[in-house]
């Protein structure tokens, strides 16, 4: 069963949403295209997450959801304003800021397989 990342984007994340097509130019202003595959739309959202990196806080709880899933297994999310889809996570940044304080940065990518 997937696991589903239950937090609440934080305010600067932005997302990217990109088609997978092929274009084939005659040039004589003619242009064929079409979609390539059965999934041809792909979201990519750069997400920020910044706190304290301790017990109880939700940077620890993300910072922990990521090592779980150690790169290469999907989950679901929902990104703001969007439906419910699988999502992969490969590495993210880590900043500390002192104090115990730390930024996280990493990059959600759309998948359609486990």
């Amino acid at each position: 069963m997937l696991e589903t990342f239950n937090y609440c984007a934080q305010l600067g994340a932005d997302g990217e949403v990109t088609q997978n097509t092929w274009e084939n130019d005659f040039g004589d202003g003619y242009t064929q295209a079409g979609g390539i595959g059965i999934n041809t739309k792909r979201q990519t959202w750069n997400m920020t997450y910044s706190g304290l990196l301790a017990p109880g806080f939700d940077l620890k709880g993300v910072w922990e959801f990521l090592d779980r899933h150690e790169g290469y297994k999907s989950f679901l999310w929902t990104p703001p304003g969007g439906v419910q889809g699988r999502y992969r996570c490969n590495g993210y940044k880590p900043r500390p800021l002192g104090a115990g304080l730390y930024t996280l940065t990493f990059i959600f990518k759309q998948v359609y397989n486990p």
